[in-house]
């Protein structure tokens, strides 16, 4: 089982890095007056995150 929290925790972690890249692309876009392009990979992202958050809580429960 602790093998699945830290797989899990490793992907929660890849995918915040991931969406703090997104956003300060987004960021950058709009300060230089065009549009964020990223907003709806950032929200899919974002419920992957909750989603991995809600397992680790079932996978520790059980332990």
């Amino acid at each position: 089982m602790d093998q699945r929290l830290d797989a899990l925790t490793k992907r929660a972690d890849e995918l915040e890095a991931e969406i703090a890249a997104l956003v300060d692309q987004d960021v950058v876009a709009v300060m230089t007056g065009t549009e964020p392009a990223n907003s709806d990979k950032i929200l899919r992202l974002s419920q992957d995150i909750n989603i991995i958050s809600t397992a680790r809580e079932r996978l520790r429960a059980a332990d």
